[in-house]
């Protein structure tokens, strides 16, 4: 049926686009408007921000073309890249209201996040290598993964929490999950790495976050579970078994998730539901990388800032920005980019020098920003030593121990 839609244009546009002209057309009805220069922490040409404009599209009955498009002598149309165009409707600008007030409902603390100041990541999973020699197979590595040592070295980082690669990429668990069982048999383990590592850590009061990712690019995996089929629901109600079970099986064991590749057209709601059985005062990311969040359905940003010492601007989070209503959060790796991913080879030098790394965990801290910091760690479950002694020195100048 015809209706007037709402409309928000998701873009980034760089400062030599500022002023050009675009138009939305659709049968007789017509807006336009102008470009303006986004703003954000990615740089240039990645600064997307999700716009709501102010006309409203009238689209008639049946099937429409809607055509957007600069117009007049653009300023640079290279340098304007569009990532969507939302049309929302009288009633489904309702449902987003309402579940925007579920989701803020639904929302838990995160006071100790923020007086955790600083955490470590670990992406250890089974495309992870050893220092030397051959790889293990996903279960054999998990079977001999070290949990005291492991414990042993996040204490030295002064860390406030641990987030770890619970699935990372291929959809193979460290734990004999039922949920994974009935979907692929081989792709659970019997030693339970999860649950052991939260019983360590717990006993020091460093609580631990999962990183979870849902297995796409897992051809075996997205083939089997049903991602494939053009109706996807099969494949995110599995993901929804799995979070349920994660929640009966650990409860307040697990503090948290981060979650990655989470771009828009996925059940939020559903799936955050999911993530509070067991421990309603889980916190939640769904990384979105540079995109505007996608969802209100999440407590802290995702902040995949990767090897940079990111600091967003100040409106960020502000209200109708990028990340408004999000818990500050970034993400940075401080030696192998994520993961140590090459055979024989050492894990890569600190990319930052120990002095500037305080200082900007220091302006982390004073503008409420906690942050992550990624280590290489080898299949062996091994560290820098170089990285090891710049967070035993980080620790000493926040932590004053």
């Amino acid at each position: 049926m015809p209706s007037d839609y709402e409309l928000t244009l998701t873009y980034t546009a760089d400062a030599d686009a500022i002023g050009s002209a675009f138009e939305i057309i659709t049968g007789q009805g017509k807006i336009t408007g102008t470009i303006r220069q986004t703003t954000g922490w990615a740089g240039d040409s990645q600064n997307f921000e999700r716009i709501p404009l102010q006309e409203t599209l009238h689209v008639p009955e049946g099937e429409s073309i809607i055509t957007l498009r600069l117009i007049g002598e653009a300023n640079s149309a290279d340098n304007v890249k569009v990532h969507s165009l939302e049309l929302i409707s009288p009633t489904a600008a309702k449902v987003m209201i309402d579940s925007r007030k579920k989701a803020q409902e639904m929302r838990a603390s995160t006071d100790w996040f923020v007086e955790a100041k600083y955490g470590v990541m670990f992406h250890w999973s089974t495309t992870t290598q050893p220092l030397r020699g051959p790889q293990k197979s996903y279960p054999d590595a998990v079977n001999a993964f070290d949990i005291d040592a492991f414990t042993d070295m996040v204490r030295e980082t002064g860390a406030g929490y641990v987030i770890f690669t619970a699935v990372h990429g291929i959809m193979h668990f460290p734990a004999p999950l039922k949920s994974i069982k009935a979907v692929m048999p081989e792709r659970a383990c019997r030693r339970d790495l999860i649950g052991e590592m939260a019983d360590e850590l717990q006993e020091h009061d460093i609580p631990l976050i999962l990183y979870f990712h849902h297995g796409v690019g897992d051809t075996e995996w997205i083939k089997t579970a049903g991602f494939l089929s053009p109706d996807k629901s099969g494949f995110f109600r599995i993901e929804r078994d799995i979070l349920t079970e994660i929640g009966h099986r650990y409860s307040k064991k697990v503090a948290g998730y981060w979650f990655d590749d989470r771009y828009p057209l996925q059940p939020f709601e559903e799936l955050y539901e999911a993530t509070k059985v067991g421990n309603p005062d889980r916190i939640v990311a769904w990384n979105s990388w540079i995109l505007p969040k996608t969802t209100e359905f999440q407590e802290y940003y995702g902040g995949e800032f990767g090897g940079a010492l990111v600091t967003p601007p100040a409106n960020f989070f502000a209200e109708n920005s990028s990340a408004s209503g999000l818990q500050p959060h970034g993400m940075i790796f401080l030696d192998d980019p994520w993961q140590h991913g090459y055979p024989d080879t050492d894990i890569a030098a600190p990319l930052f020098t120990t002095q500037r790394l305080i200082d900007y965990v220091q302006t982390c801290i004073a503008q409420k920003l906690v942050i992550t910091m990624n280590m290489g760690i080898t299949q062996d479950g091994k560290v820098s030593p170089a990285t090891l002694e710049q967070m035993r020195t980080l620790r000493q100048a926040i932590r004053e121990e």
